[in-house]
């Protein structure tokens, strides 16, 4: 594969052109270093600016892939350091795009696993009639659906610029950051837990290996004891592990105390470490190094090369877990190389790949791109949708943006941002997707949710539709008999309908979400963190949110109550491939999203789309969004583009507090010292 260089005008006048720096030729040059293994917080100056000096580093200019062989000596080393400290382990692998190459379990094992935040005293008594959401089911899933998700996490977070663990996840995704820090907004990914889930239509499902990205059973983990594989300093896989019994959370990551699953996760992935100037906290998001491992002090010795090795042969057994890893030889399968068809992700033979040779995502023998790029039909009132010419427009811009600016979380410094873009029409059908070479895989998924959330709680339909979905019914079970029964036991209310009324109550609007104001996914996520304004514990809750007293990652509020009921079924049901709609809401087939990087598209006054964007920070997110579809519109002419000013949802003052409806960092750009580049837009 060959990074291309290319002329590019990102708004169409002369004298504006820039080159694209490369992926590959980016980063070749160098990265940060240094530091301490700790997870200790470290504060340092600026809004994202990176730590350490730079250092060299190479990377294989080939694919890389994990053989079957590979992943039998993780899996050996990770038995091999479990028995070695006492443990009992559930410990599986994944390729970079979620296939699943290996399960296996220690005899004595937990077979099933609690899945508990720790974040309420309900939820820390283990008692199933405090069940919230999905915080405080205990001995109800399967252990090796946790470790399989901490694997994909691992994985899909990942890049040859970055190294973020689970424990990095946890650290970004609950309600203040960082975490125990009171009176601080919430993590930047928040609520990002609640992608790549197994009932969406755009991850794929099925056992033995096929393209990507593949679903995570419980989404993305931010249970210490996952993590990325490397092989010549590119993402090939992950490795996930459960032996402590909870899959939870790091409550407090100041506190550096070491972790049993990742000691045996991170002794696992001896010779599949990542390279050490890329681990996450070498890395700054919002000027706090992102925690990666408390536990590389306390690393066991392992060198066992297979399941067959004398020293792990007679420890467990490679698993079964359908839908998953079911291959009828029960032996560890050979990931795909990320890069080549047969990982479902590849560089774009047409238009697009052009600049710095965009990916799209393909299937068939044939590689047929899924989401070719294509026009919509006119609107419901009779108005003109996104045409074909427009899509590729808004995609093309985007990516200029993207190659265009600095990146927030990855190495080197001075690295183009790497990102997923969606297009959708009004009903949430992609009508292009397209990404930047190294973009983390998560975003492919996360990028369409921001979209479709856009376009759906911008419609006017949405109060309505949201008021006649069913009820949710949280699980519950008994663990003595292992009967599972199902709501109502949700404190806050059993129907979906709760967050359109609180709605009304908190906008003083009657018809909040049916007058067509529209919403950012910023805006969204205004509106649905346990406290608002964000970050002022003990404020009111937003309408969309749990209330604090009992929001956790695993009980957010609408995020996750849409999906709940399907997400269940497919937990119950994971060999049934045909639930691909985790909320039975046209729009909103894979979910929603609540953090920034997603806009509604008109014409005029008129809703005609959406564009989504996940990759590399969010204000980037929000920038490269914005911009790119501001400056499609600039150079199309035809009409479209951003919501009018009148319409957004920043011109509405809850409780007095105007929402956000765009926020993009200061000097951008890696081509000019150009600032406040979203001003008067």
């Amino acid at each position: 594969m060959k990074i291309k260089l290319a002329q590019f005008n990102p708004i169409g006048r002369k004298g504006n052109n820039f080159i694209v720096a490369t992926a590959l030729m980016s980063l070749l040059t160098a990265c940060g270093g240094g530091g301490n293994g700790g997870a200790t917080i470290t504060v340092v100056g600026g809004t994202g600016s990176n730590v350490g000096n730079e250092c060299p580093r190479g990377i294989s200019p080939m694919p890389q892939s994990l053989t079957a062989a590979d992943v039998e000596k993780i899996i050996a080393q990770g038995a091999q350091a479990a028995n070695a400290i006492g443990a009992k382990a559930t410990i599986a692998v994944v390729d970079r795009v979620g296939n699943v190459l290996g399960v296996y379990q220690m005899n004595g094992a937990r077979p099933r696993l609690d899945l508990l935040s720790g974040n309420t005293p309900e939820n820390t008594n283990n008692k199933a009639n405090n069940v919230q959401g999905l915080d405080g089911l205990t001995d109800f899933l399967g252990s090796e659906l946790g470790a399989m998700s901490k694997a994909i996490t691992g994985a899909y977070l990942s890049s040859s610029g970055n190294a973020f663990s689970t424990r990095s996840a946890s650290f970004i995704i609950q309600e203040n950051f960082p975490s125990k820090i009171f009176k601080t907004a919430s993590g930047p990914l928040f609520g990002v837990q609640f992608s790549q889930l197994p009932c969406g239509d755009l991850v794929q499902r099925g056992t033995g290996v096929g393209v990507g990205p593949r679903r995570a059973p419980l989404g993305l983990a931010g249970d210490p004891g996952g993590f990325p594989l490397y092989k010549g300093g590119r993402v090939v896989g992950g490795v996930g592990v459960l032996a402590d019994g909870v899959y939870g959370l790091d409550r407090d990551p100041q506190v550096p105390t070491p972790d049993l699953d990742e000691r045996i996760a991170q002794s696992a992935m001896t010779g599949f470490s990542a390279p050490d100037c890329v681990l996450a906290d070498r890395i700054t998001v919002m000027g706090f190094a992102v925690p990666y491992s408390n536990s590389r002090d306390q690393l066991v010795s392992v060198n066992a090369v297979s399941l067959s090795d004398p020293k792990v042969s007679s420890l467990g057994r490679l698993i079964r877990v359908p839908g998953y890893f079911d291959n009828p030889e029960l032996k560890t399968l050979n990931g795909t190389a990320f890069g080549e068809a047969s990982s479902g992700i590849v560089p774009d033979p047409g238009l697009l790949g052009q600049f710095r040779s965009a990916f799209i995502l393909v299937e068939g023998p044939n590689a047929t791109n899924r989401f070719p790029v294509t026009g919509a039909p006119a609107t419901q009132s009779g108005g003109q949708g996104l045409t074909q010419a427009e899509v590729n427009e808004i995609l093309s811009q985007a990516i200029g943006v993207a190659n265009q600016s600095r990146a927030q979380i990855r190495k080197p410094s001075s690295a183009p941002v790497e990102v997923t873009v969606s297009v959708i029409d009004i009903n949430g059908k992609v009508q292009g997707l397209a990404r930047t070479p190294d973009a983390p895989v998560f975003g492919i998924d996360v990028s369409l949710q921001k979209a479709r959330g856009a376009v759906f709680f911008s419609s006017t339909g949405a109060a309505a539709t949201l008021a006649a979905l069913p009820p949710v019914r949280y699980a519950s079970n008994n663990p003595a008999t292992g009967v599972v029964s199902f709501g109502p036991n949700v404190l806050l209310g059993d129907n979906i309908a709760e967050p359109v009324f609180g709605a009304r109550d908190f906008f003083n609007n009657p018809n909040a979400f049916a007058d067509g104001s529209a919403f950012s996914a910023r805006a969204i996520g205004n509106i649905a963190r346990p406290n608002f304004p964000d970050g002022i514990n003990g404020n009111q809750k937003g309408p969309f949110s749990k209330p604090e007293a009992i929001w956790s990652p695993f009980n957010v509020g609408i995020q996750l109550d849409l999906v709940y009921n399907n997400l269940v079924g497919a937990l119950l049901n994971p060999t049934d491939l045909s639930n691909n709609n985790c909320t039975g809401v046209t729009q909103l087939k894979n979910g929603t999203q609540i953090f920034p990087g997603g806009f509604p598209i008109y014409r005029g006054s008129q809703l005609i789309g959406a564009i989504g964007i996940s990759g590399d920070g969010i204000d980037q997110d929000d920038m490269v969004a914005f911009l790119g579809l501001n400056r499609a519109a600039q150079m199309m002419k035809t009409g479209f583009g951003h919501a009018p000013k009148s319409m957004r949802a920043d011109t509405l003052a809850p409780l007095g507090r105007l929402l956000r409806y765009v926020q993009c960092p200061q000097a951008p750009f890696n081509t000019s010292n150009e600032d406040k580049v979203c001003e008067g837009i």
